[in-house]
Parts: C-alpha cells; structure tokens; sequence
C-alpha cells in the first residue's frame, strides 16, 4: 500500500522542481531582455538624465594677471576661492531645513533671505569668492543641490596701500578703477562657459574645457609691473597720514617721481580703503585717484612757470630789480601782496618774487608777456592737457579760453583762474627739475607674458621745453625757497643736503565759488643741486593751520629724510653733517 504512494510523491516533485527552473528561467530571460532594453535602447536617455544631474555648463572668469612694483614684489594677484549656487530641482528644502540653518550661519546671511533665495526654480548662485574654511564647511554639511564651484579671488596683499593708483576688480573678476581698469586688457583671464562635473552634493570633481578635461587652472593673463617703488610708496603713505592727522585735511595727497625717466614712484591719496573689502561692499568714494581726476587751483606754486616763462620769453632776467607795490588795481580789483601794507613799494630780483611769494611781483611778470603767448607757454609745459600716464579717469584741466582781460591774466599768474591735476604741476616742474626737459610721467614699467615674454613696454617721453639755462635758474630760485632765511619753506632744511621747492596756498573753489577752505601744497626737488626726485604733497581743506609752511612742508622734509636713508644720497655738504656730530 505505502509503495505506491512513494512513486506518486516523487512524480509530483519532479514536476514541480521543473516548473520552478522553467520560472526561474524565465525570469532570467526577462530580465536580460529588460537590461539590454535599457542598456542599448535607453542608454541615450539615461546618459543626459546623468550628465544633467551631475554636469552644469556655467560661464566662468580666468585668472587675472599679477600686478608688480618695480622690483616684483605682488600688488595684486588671484587665489583660489569657491562658489556657492544652488540646483533647485535637487534640493529639498523640508528634509534639510536644520542644515539650511547651518548654511545662514556659515554664510553669514540672514536665514530668511537665504530660505527665499533657495525657494528660487533656477540655477544660481548664494555666495562668491568663498575661502577654503567654508568650503569644508558647507563640503560637510551634504545639502543636495547645493554645491561649490571652484573660481579666482582678487587679493591685495597690502589692503590699502596704493589702492586709488592700484583700483580693484568687481565680483566677476572685471577690473574698476585704476591699474585694474586701465590695464584691464592684458590683465583679464577671459571668460568661458566650462563643463562642471559634480557629485552627488554638487562638490565640483572635475571640469572640461571643450574635450580637455583639467582639474587645476594656470593663469592666460599678463603681469603688469608698475614703475612703483612698494618701500617708497609705504614712506609716502605713513608719513601722508602723520599729516592727516595734524592738519584735520579732508583729504591729502603725495607724488613722488623720478626727474630722469617720469617714473612714478609713489602716489598716494589718502584716505584710503582696504581693496579686499571693496569689491564685496561695493564702489567708495576713497577709491578715486583724485591726484589725476581732480582739478583745483595750484595758487603760488604757478609762480615757478611764470617766472621761467617771462625768462624764456626775454621779458626778464636774474638780476633785474623789478619796483613791486605791495598792493595795484586791475580791471578795478585790488591786488595786494599778503602781509604787506597798501601803498609801500619793495625793489625785487625774480628770485625774491619767488621766494617771498609776490602775487603782484608775479602778476607785473607774467603781463610783460601777451595773453597768446603766456597760454602758448603754458601749454608747452603740459597744463591744459592729459599726460602720458594712462591713469584712470584723468582729465586734462583748465587753462582759459582767449582772449583774456587784465585781470584774469593777473590771477592766472600766482595760481588762481587756472585748474589742473595735481600730476600736471609734478610734470611741469620736471622740466625745471631736469634741465629743460618736460619728462612725462610713466606709471607702467612693462607688461609680461604669462612665458616670461615682453608683451609691451612703455619709454619715458621727453619734450624741449625751457632752454637749459633758464631751468637752472629757476631751479636756483626754487633752493632759495628753501635754503634762505625768509624763505616761505625755510623749515624744510636737511643738514648736508640742498633742497628747493615751492609753497602754495589757495582758496578751494567747491560748485565754481570759493567755499572758505584752502588748497596747501608744497612743490620740492630732491636733492635741487642734483635733482633726482620731484616731491609733491598737498592738502584738502586743512583746518588746524592753513599755511603751507605749516602743514606740506613738515611732510615733504621727512619724506625726503627717509627717501635720503632709503637712497643711500650722498650729502652735498658734509660739513653740516660732521657740524652736527661736533654738537
């Protein structure tokens, strides 16, 4: 009886173990045909399904070129730095709200605004020029959708030294203002659109240029090497804001260049701002380079020019004695020599007029002259006109239209009427400083290839402007300033050293009036019996003394102190010296 149900249990096994291997089969088979559906009919879709999840085309700036002073120390170059965006479609704001509130902290914004920016359906960004800190912050926190694009940050490595000659760049690594601006051409990087390869947290893995995968960035763009001295530049700076902080100025001023080749060595504008913070604050009125976008009237200082103008002219010379009321009438206006009483009259050489500061021994000068050809002469020596500096935002300032009346020739004499750049009296007082010679300032020394090739290089520009002889004289005139007691600079004296220059004081013209405040200014050469240097330092609207014997030339002695030291210039009279050791 058992045998037979043992036979028949064995059957019904067999044919169940056959249908579970034809089902198993089966399944096999389905899923082989599904996988090659996939794999050779879809295979197209998965792969711009992947590459749309994990690849952005996004437009992104090269790196800029460095910028140099003279000896290649850095003023400006880029680092890397990281960009933040988001990917709407990736993101789940619900599931990562504490991490979105983490995100606010590292960022520093506001988590409202933040949680609105995300609530955004395209792609963007949250934050630029990210440091590395907060890279591996936001790395850590695993937002999906929210990743990092590695990109350039401008940096300043000396914050605010030099920023209104330096300029800056904006968040787009585009040049604004000064060197940045100007020279913007060879110092971009381009933009491209490039290929992002992310993971699945957007952290950039790798990024294509056209087929050319690379995974880190070498600069295209130039260096461009100024014809700034970085020490001088700091000596110009420090001993600027000692001034500053003695006169109350509204702003101050100091260039500094080299009689020979026009180099600039130093500009400094104060007060100034820290080029790392500007570009995420955006434009401020401290960055401007006011010492070529700004006119004002150079009052006694313009004494230097009319001087060597009516030498030039044949109108004068050294040793005539010129009869000077202390006070004439032009056009019925008076004109009348500071401190001195109406109706006394002083017997002058030219270089008295200049070393007391005669306005009307000026005026008698410069009227011997025609109007045409005073202008004419003027002109020659580059006032009413641009220079070759190629400075951002420079203008050419104002010498008045012909014809003129007798009085506007007059105050046009000592610096008054007239409107020019502080650059444009540095450039003409070269031609006093330098034999003759006009030498147009130079601000860029060369521009450098990213191989060490010289792209482009920019030669000193003279121009013939005073014979020889007459800028000796005046340049004489000018130690007679500073050397001789009487001089309106007689403080600026250096034992073992000559020096010369010229004050000025003029009354500040705000909206065509003038407003109450003065312009102070000292003009000096360095040393005047071998001039290297041309030192320029003027002051805005100083309020504790007016007087540029007060508040210029205190600056302009211990500029040209530290330049002596810097220099190494050997003293003129070393009897002075050794006078003093003696002491």
């Amino acid at each position: 009886m058992t045998q037979p149900v043992f036979r028949k249990t064995n059957k019904t096994i067999d044919q169940r173990t056959q249908q579970i291997y034809l089902a198993v089969l089966l399944g096999f088979v389905v899923i082989g045909v599904r996988a090659a559906y996939l794999q050779i009919y879809r295979h197209q879709d998965f792969t711009a399904m992947a590459s749309e999840q994990q690849q952005k085309m996004v437009s992104l700036a090269g790196k800029r070129g460095i910028i140099t002073d003279r000896e290649g120390n850095k003023l400006a170059l880029d680092l890397q730095a990281y960009a933040v965006y988001v990917e709407p479609k990736h993101l789940n704001l619900k599931d990562n709200a504490e991490k979105i509130t983490q995100l606010a902290d590292i960022l520093g914004q506001e988590e409202k605004e933040l949680r609105d920016s995300l609530r955004k359906k395209y792609w963007h960004y949250l934050a630029r020029k990210q440091d590395d800190e907060v890279a591996e912050k936001i790395r850590k926190l695993r937002i999906p959708g929210v990743g990092l694009l590695r990109e350039s940050k401008r940096v300043y490595p000396h914050n605010a030294m030099a920023a209104s000659l330096i300029g800056y760049t904006d968040i787009d690594n585009k040049g604004r203002e000064g060197i940045e601006s100007s020279f913007d051409k060879y110092l971009e990087g381009g933009t491209r659109k490039v290929g992002i390869l992310t993971d699945a947290y957007g952290n950039e893995l790798l990024r294509t240029d056209g087929n050319l995968p690379f995974l880190t960035e070498k600069s295209k763009a130039n260096k461009v090497m100024l014809t700034i001295d970085e020490n001088i530049q700091y000596i110009a700076e420090r001993e600027l804001q000692k001034g500053m902080d003695a006169t109350k100025a509204e702003r101050g001023l100091v260039i500094i260049m080299d009689t020979h080749n026009g180099d600039l060595l130093a500009l400094a504008t104060n007060p100034s701002v820290d080029l790392n913070e500007i570009t995420a604050k955006g434009w401020d009125p401290r960055i401007k380079n006011w010492g070529v976008t700004d006119v004002y009237e150079p009052g006694s200082t313009m004494k230097i020019f009319t001087i060597a103008i009516a030498l030039e002219a044949g109108k004068t010379h050294i040793d005539e004695v010129i009869p000077t009321p202390t006070m004439i009438t032009l056009d019925g206006w008076p004109l009348h020599d500071h401190d001195q009483p109406p109706g006394k009259t002083r017997y002058m050489k030219p270089f008295q007029i200049l070393q007391v500061s005669s306005n009307v021994g000026s005026s008698i000068l410069g009227r011997r002259l025609t109007p045409e050809h005073y202008r004419r002469l003027l002109t020659q020596l580059g006032f009413g006109t641009k220079t070759s500096s190629g400075l951002y935002g420079e203008v050419k300032g104002i010498v008045p239209s012909l014809p003129w009346r007798q009085g506007r020739h007059s105050t046009i004499t000592y610096g008054q009427g007239i409107a020019v750049t502080p650059l444009q009296i540095v450039t003409a007082v070269s031609a006093i400083a330098n034999k003759g010679v006009r030498v147009e300032p130079r601000i860029i020394q060369r521009i450098v290839s990213p191989d060490g090739d010289i792209i482009k290089e920019f030669p000193t520009k003279k121009y013939r402007t005073l014979s020889e002889d007459n800028a000796e004289k005046v340049l004489d005139m000018m130690r007679t300033v500073v050397e001789e007691d009487g001089g309106t600079a007689s403080t600026a004296k250096i034992p073992g050293y000559v020096l010369g220059g010229k004050t000025g004081t003029a009354d500040k013209v705000v909206n065509g009036r003038y407003n109450g405040d003065v312009m102070s200014s000292f003009l000096g050469v360095l040393p005047a019996d071998k001039p290297e240097y041309v030192v320029f330092v003027l002051f805005d609207a100083p309020k504790t003394a007016h007087y540029a014997s007060m508040t210029a030339v205190p600056v302009f002695k211990n500029i040209s102190q530290d330049i002596i030291t810097y220099k190494g210039i050997q003293p003129s009279r070393p009897e002075e010296l050794n006078a003093l050791k003696v002491k």
